[in-house]
């Protein structure tokens, strides 16, 4: 058997076991008595070392087997936790990603550092059975213990615990080729949710497939019968799984031994398979753009309907539309994920970028199921990161600072996601010192971006967006977290270039707030389409608040420059004709669509707005992906092509941003 045609599962289902690794070691750094999170890790690291030692990778199999070690002398009590445990376990965590990048790399099952830690890790533990070393070893005091006694301990002191015993048995389909990978899964659901006390046959060659059909194991757990059934069943290849619970005063070795071999079962369920798939991402990009492909078809034909007035043609229009409109949000569904894919990593990230700082800093998350497109996700990533950085570098303040403000000794930092519309709001905040106004003024005036008289008249809020100009930051020193002006750059530029908007909040004393406007997908959008100078152009929704139409003497001119005031609110006026270097027609009635970029409100004059559409944006091609003022194009239902404007790009083009 390749067993490296699993490779890509393993490394995949290692990650998700880190984050519940890393999330509940931070829980249990907060409250070290509260042993809930060191359950939850063993369970995570459990998982882990089956996984490698069914791949091969026996390094690996070691640490984690290492790691097994002292988390249980902590269940146990036998480890007096403090800092510098909390300290191991981290590391440890960082052995295990090394070992992952490592063998996604290269296939190398080893990384520096990994002996040495699992040496630190022997001179606190010593070696035992998992669930009951404690209680073996005041067994022991009393009388000696022949091995064949072991189980019995272990199973007295789980029902002690109120937990349940089983025996589980097996069957694999006939067909079964890789028996050990399902072995594999067997371990890795029930490791989940309990723990697998023996096994029959004998662990080695369950993982070498030396066995027939079938195999049983002992099972201590929470789960009741049907639950541990539905965690099998989502198996693939899984024929038969026959539950049966020892009870109390049943549990010698020889019965555990019996009942392994011997349990009947009256009732075959039916095999239910896995409820998801793994799918190529570039196979979904290939379907999301057929689907982009039927949504111009769809457009067609509504506009082929409205033209022709065809009521059979119309009937089948709205007909093909419900199909097409089922088919898009399904396939647009399969691509979403959940932000906490990028969220779980920054509590940690936050935690150990405080430690270098001398800060202590908790990390909150909130609404981390809102669900967003992948590649969304994955280019956020980074901007994410440089914010989260940004905040602990520059917002928190140290213990005794925050302390004399009257603040608690500990920052806030956090993240927090929301659905509005079409698009996806991510925000990152913190509750430290915020950003000082007087100090990017002194800094902007030292790096000549503002005169001695323009800062004269310049707001506040205007000020604050000064940290987001390239190359500017107010740190006088450069080290490894800040200072060297990138940060905020990165984030905006970033934030703009996938079609969303970027926001800075600023509360003097309080802290600062980054908010980030998202579409749901870059693939197909909401649009605005319009008409200048007699062509269709699509404005994106995520950038329009309303549309107006006024009489041209409602536009007035302030310093030689066109304005309306809406709500008591000034408004610059562009005409959208001139920002595209072309003739504007003078009119007695304008139309005008207000949007917003960067925290400013805008009127685009137009001839005509249309109305909103459902557009599939397609890429300007080699020939014209450098042109200012566009961001794509797409193809509209009479077949012609409009191009997708770019906002901020056609005013900063213009020097009217």
């Amino acid at each position: 058997m390749d067993i490296n045609s699993y490779k890509e599962i393993f490394i995949e289902e290692a990650r998700d076991n880190i984050k519940i690794f890393n999330s509940a070691l931070l829980k249990f750094e907060k409250d070290i008595t509260d042993l809930t999170p060191v359950n939850d890790i063993f369970r995570a690291v459990h998982t882990l070392k089956g996984m490698a030692a069914t791949m091969g990778y026996d390094k690996m199999t070691e640490f984690t087997h290492s790691l097994e070690d002292i988390l249980d002398n902590i269940r146990n009590g036998s480890i007096k936790v403090d800092a510098e445990i909390t300290g191991l376990l981290f590391k440890g965590v960082d052995i295990i990603e090394k070992f992952l990048e490592n063998i996604s790399r290269n296939n190398i099952d080893i990384t520096e550092g990994y002996e040495e830690l699992i040496n630190k890790y022997k001179e606190y533990t010593k070696t035992g059975l998992k669930i009951s070393a404690k209680v073996i070893k005041e067994e022991q005091k009393k009388e000696e213990i022949p091995d064949l006694k072991i189980e019995e301990i272990i199973l007295n002191e789980a029902f002690k615990r109120n937990l349940n015993v089983y025996i589980v048995k097996i069957t694999l389909a006939e067909d079964c080729v890789f028996k050990n990978v399902r072995v594999f899964m067997v371990n890795r659901n029930l490791g989940e949710k309990g723990e697998i006390i023996k096994s029959s046959p004998v662990a080695k060659d369950l993982e070498e497939g030396k066995f027939g059909n079938s195999f049983s194991v002992a099972y201590i757990t929470k789960l009741n019968s049907e639950e541990i059934e539905k965690l099998l069943y989502k198996i693939a290849e899984i024929k038969k799984v026959e539950v049966k619970q020892i009870k109390k005063g049943l549990d010698e070795k020889r019965k555990i031994e019996k009942k392994a071999e011997n349990i009947i079962s009256n009732v075959e369920k039916k095999k239910i398979l896995s409820q998801s798939v793994r799918v190529n991402i570039e196979k979904l990009d290939v379907l999301l753009n057929l689907v982009g492909e039927l949504v111009i078809a769809k457009i067609r034909l509504e506009q082929i309907s409205k033209d022709k007035q065809f009521e059979i043609l119309k009937e089948t229009a709205n007909e093909f539309d419900r199909i097409i409109n089922e088919l898009q949000a399904e396939v647009t569904q399969v691509r979403m994920l959940p932000v906490n894919n990028i969220f779980d990593r920054f509590p940690r990230i936050a935690r150990d970028l405080a430690v270098e700082e001398g800060k202590e800093v908790e990390t909150e998350i909130i609404g981390g199921d809102i669900e967003i497109d992948r590649t969304v996700l994955e280019e956020i990533n980074e901007p994410l990161l440089h914010l989260v950085r940004n905040s602990v570098a520059h917002g928190i303040e140290k213990p005794e600072e925050r302390i004399s403000k009257g603040k608690s000794r500990k920052g806030i930092i956090r993240l927090s996601a929301k659905r509005e519309r079409n698009s996806v709001i991510i925000e990152i905040s913190d509750d430290g010192k915020g950003i000082d106004v007087l100090k990017v003024k002194k800094k902007a005036l030292e790096m000549k971006i503002l005169s001695e008289e323009k800062i004269k008249n310049i707001t506040d809020e205007e000020i604050v967006n000064i940290i987001a100009l390239p190359g500017f930051s107010t740190m006088d020193t450069v080290d490894k977290i800040a200072g060297r002006g990138v940060g905020v750059d990165v984030v905006k530029t970033k934030i703009e270039s996938l079609g969303g908007i970027f926001k800075i909040e600023n509360y003097p004393g309080e802290g600062v707030k980054f908010i980030m406007k998202l579409p749901l997908t870059l693939a197909i959008i909401q649009a605005l389409l319009v008409k200048t100078s007699q062509n269709i152009y699509a404005l994106p929704v995520i950038y329009t608040l309303e549309i107006l139409e006024l009489n041209t003497k409602s536009i007035k001119l302030i310093q030689g420059k066109r304005v309306i005031v809406l709500r008591d609110e000034v408004i610059a006026v562009f005409s959208l004709a001139e920002l595209l270097k072309k003739k504007r027609e003078e009119k007695e009635v304008v139309q005008l669509v207000i949007v917003e970029v960067r925290d400013k409100k805008i009127a685009l004059e137009v001839d005509e707005v249309i109305g909103q559409q459902e557009i599939a944006i397609k890429s300007l091609g080699e020939f014209l992906k450098y042109a200012k003022g566009f961001s794509g194009v797409t193809i509209l239902g009479d077949g012609r092509i409009s191009l997708i404007l770019d906002i901020q790009s056609l005013l900063e083009e213009n020097n009217n941003l």
